[in-house]
């Protein structure tokens, strides 16, 4: 996805995910908690995956040790 470059692009975003209305977003709510509270949402991210292991041995081959 591309795009949010701007305020703008942010407070539509806002509005679709929440259902909040534009006057309530800019009077009802503190701007710096919205921001952080969509920076810090759980999100997919393509490319480097966490490695399973399945107990301590793994984990331990895994690190090297």
């Amino acid at each position: 996805m591309d795009g949010l470059h701007s305020p703008w692009g942010t407070l539509g975003k806002i509005k679709i995910e929440r259902g909040m209305s534009h006057n309530y977003i800019l009077w009802s709510e503190a701007w710096i908690n919205l921001l952080m509270e969509s920076a810090d949402q759980p999100r997919y991210v393509k490319g480097n995956a966490a490695p399973i292991v399945d107990g301590a041995e793994a984990l331990k081959q895994k690190l090297g040790r």
